[in-house]
């Protein structure tokens, strides 16, 4: 028996949904509620010529129909399960206020049945909402076979009508990883730093890290926007002979890639909130356990809570109640613009 919050701090000493699969995972979602679901939303954002919305209608309009439903799906976590995970902290956070406080005041004089009864609520509540992120995960499946389906129907048919950038977008894949590398960087340092997040949709690369968030998160400011630059000039040398193609095929990869990374990102969400409830069970036992000695043995009870450092355990109590209170600080974004590459490399 220890009592302590075991994995609810995690090494870096944050709370254990301070955890950069979590915020990946809202970061991503943002591009599906971003997507354009209107023939002239759509023209508007990638700047299409009306002749060439006309060419590619029949496959632009199933193109948007599957937009609608995965922005949908998107918006129903960012609206509701999303928050249903950070309100899990706040349970944690009134059991940790009762666990923690001062060694007379603290939890370990308490009735035990009262603590069992709260612990067994926060995992039913984590249980709920690990069902609710397979739910969105099954439903992310489907939509992203809905959508590799008719991204492929358009990407068929713009090289039918309008040519190929085969050669463009093998060039551009080499920014992309470079920017997923930098971001990814960017995105575990602002995690262990319990910093708010903030993010854009930037095009031709998908939902990134803000400017002011990347310029205080990596060393790369420079390199990033000589990149972007580069890619700048890419898609303006090709954009003198095809512009409507370069746009459609550039906008299909990005929204592909960011979406393929909402699925990726829900197994490892689920993990964490899975560990969460393994720990929850552990801290039950420790509970279980000292009211089975009391029940039997009042003396060996005793004996086994004189063992415990009291000190030590109001600390690291209260310790978790601090890192909880940083968590909920951090945990929502606010909403996500979309910039163009000009726009993002003046705020670098």
């Amino acid at each position: 028996i220890d009592m302590t919050p075991k994995g609810l701090v995690n090494d870096d000493g944050n709370y254990v949904l301070q955890h950069e699969d979590i915020a990946n995972l809202l970061k991503y979602v943002w591009s599906g509620v971003l997507l354009p679901v209107t023939v002239s939303a759509y023209q508007d954002r990638l700047n299409l010529s009306t002749d060439t919305v006309d060419k590619l209608s029949d496959v632009i309009d199933p193109l948007l129909a599957a937009y609608a439903t995965a922005q949908k799906n998107c918006l129903k976590f960012r609206d509701e399960t999303y928050p249903s995970i950070v309100d899990l902290s706040n349970d944690v956070f009134a059991y940790a206020q009762t666990a923690g406080g001062t060694i007379d005041d603290s939890y370990y004089d308490a009735i035990i049945d009262q603590q069992t009864g709260e612990i067994e609520r926060m995992q039913a509540r984590a249980k709920g909402t690990v069902a609710d992120l397979k739910t969105f995960e099954s439903l992310t499946q489907t939509d992203q076979n809905a959508l590799s389906s008719r991204s492929n129907a358009l990407n068929d048919k713009i090289i039918a009508e309008l040519g190929s950038i085969k050669e463009l977008d093998a060039e551009m894949e080499k920014y992309r990883k470079q920017m997923r590398s930098d971001m990814d960087e960017c995105e575990h340092d602002r995690v262990i730093a319990q910093t708010s997040a903030a993010y854009v949709w930037l095009f031709p690369f998908g939902t990134i890290a803000a400017a002011a968030i990347a310029v205080i998160f990596t060393n790369k400011a420079n390199d990033m926007e000589r990149s972007i630059r580069q890619v700048k000039d890419l898609i303006a040398k090709d954009q003198q002979k095809k512009h409507d193609e370069t746009n459609l095929s550039l906008d299909l990869k990005a929204i592909g890639n960011d979406l393929k990374s909402v699925r990726d990102k829900i197994q490892p969400c689920i993990k964490v909130l899975e560990t969460m409830e393994g720990v929850w069970s552990a801290i039950a036992g420790d509970l279980s356990t000292i009211k089975e000695l009391l029940a039997r043995d009042f003396r060996s009870a005793g004996e086994a809570m004189a063992k415990l450092e009291a000190k030590k355990l109001v600390n690291d109590w209260n310790e978790l109640k601090v890192s909880i209170d940083k968590y909920r600080q951090v945990a929502y974004v606010a909403d996500v613009s979309t910039v163009t590459m000009d726009e993002y490399v003046v705020q670098l």
